[in-house]
């Protein structure tokens, strides 16, 4: 995990103030060498080395331990006498080593600073050779030793844990957006599929009436103003309709209130609408209506109606609307007539799409192609439903 600049700062600054103060500690009690002697100044050598090592130890952990183990050998070889910057520095490493260092190199420094703890309290010429006081000065030491090394390892713990804790935040806050993306891809194509449904079916039937009415003007003149008549209506209720989405886009009340959904029902309607002098379209229901929960309805209703737009746009006729409906599903087929422009059984455009994502969400199955026996484009659409 990367660190954030404050961060890394002030461990900078906190690791200069450890190797200064023990750089300090060390000239304040030093051993007893003549000071100018080689013995002093290799100590002042030690002493410097050390505190360097220290400095960088988060650094370059592995490296600022092989030198300050090397340091501490010298010292230990030169020194018969334990000093307080050398037991410092052992319990500096014993700590660095649970923090910085990964297994095995976590256990191999940690048992070299064993060792070099207890061979100083072995080699030393200020204990006296009373077993016990040795023992005890031993056990103090692996007491000491052991207790940074378990700080350390603490203090590992809590920053695994703190690591682990911005790594989740960070994976769900991704998840978040991720979520939020999708929920506007979703909403954007759903309403790029009400407005397909909307405009799409009300232009196509209004060219289709208009067509229709310049045929019979002259000839039936009391349908043509039927069909100017239809033109008007279907251009007003999709300009309402477009007005309750912009009104739902608008708002921010999940309550807002939408003129109600087509539902079967309304398929004669649809079907009246349609009927042009050019248009043939026929009906034949089995079953009850009513009995369709009102989702699966509504989603029957926007099928029929893309089937029969496409169809009218392609100039198929005659069409032909079967509705079956059971206990527990619905199937609707919309059979379109043999023309020259007819759709392909490759072709798939937005309105194919579109229908087939409705069917499929509600666990429906969706076909569209030409029959080879009959040569006709046919929509077969199959919707269950549960009941409570």
């Amino acid at each position: 995990m990367t660190r954030l600049p404050g961060f890394v700062t002030h461990s900078l600054t906190g690791d200069i103030t450890a190797g200064l103060i023990l750089c300090a500690i060390g000239l304040l009690r030093v051993p007893p060498v003549a000071f100018t002697t080689g013995e002093y100044i290799g100590y002042v050598l030690i002493l410097v080395g050390v505190s360097l090592a220290v400095t960088f130890r988060r650094r370059t952990p592995r490296t600022a331990l092989t030198v300050l183990a090397a340091l501490l050998l010298v010292h230990l070889v030169v020194f018969d006498v334990p000093t307080i910057f050398a037991g410092l520095a052992c319990l500096v490493a014993a700590y660095t080593t649970q923090t910085q260092l990964v297994p095995p190199w976590r256990w191999l420094f940690l048992t070299a600073i064993y060792t070099g703890g207890l061979a100083a309290m072995a080699r030393s010429t200020t204990l006296t050779d009373d077993w016990q006081t040795r023992g005890f000065a031993v056990a103090s030491v692996s007491a000491a030793i052991s207790l940074a090394a378990t700080l350390g390892i603490l203090r590992r713990q809590r920053r695994t844990r703190y690591e682990l804790a911005v790594e989740r935040a960070a994976v769900l806050e991704g998840q978040l957006d991720t979520e939020r993306r999708l929920a506007v891809f979703e909403e954007r194509h759903r309403i790029a599929r009400e407005m397909h449904d909307i405009l799409g079916h009300s232009l196509n039937a209004i060219a289709v009436q208009a067509e229709g009415a310049r045929y019979i003007l002259e000839s039936d003149p009391t349908r043509a103003d039927r069909s100017l008549a239809d033109i008007a209506r279907l251009s007003r209720t999709a300009v309402d309709d477009v007005r309750d989405v912009i009104d739902v886009l608008r708002t921010e009340d999940e309550e807002v209130s939408v003129r109600s959904n087509p539902s079967l029902q309304d398929i004669a309607d649809l079907i009246d609408t349609l009927q042009t002098p050019g248009e043939t379209i026929t009906l034949q229901v089995d079953g009850d209506i009513d009995s369709v929960p009102s989702r699966i309805s509504s989603t029957t209703y926007r099928i029929a109606q893309e089937s029969l737009t496409n169809a009218m746009k392609h100039g198929c006729s005659p069409i032909a609307v079967r509705l079956t409906i059971d206990a527990d599903r619905l199937d609707m087929t919309v059979v379109n007539g043999v023309t020259s422009t007819a759709l392909n059984g490759e072709r798939r455009g937005h309105g194919l799409i579109g229908m087939q994502e409705r069917a499929r969400a509600y666990g429906g199955a969706f076909k569209a192609g030409r029959d080879a026996a009959t040569a006709e484009w046919g929509v077969h659409v199959h919707l269950p439903w549960s009941r409570p």
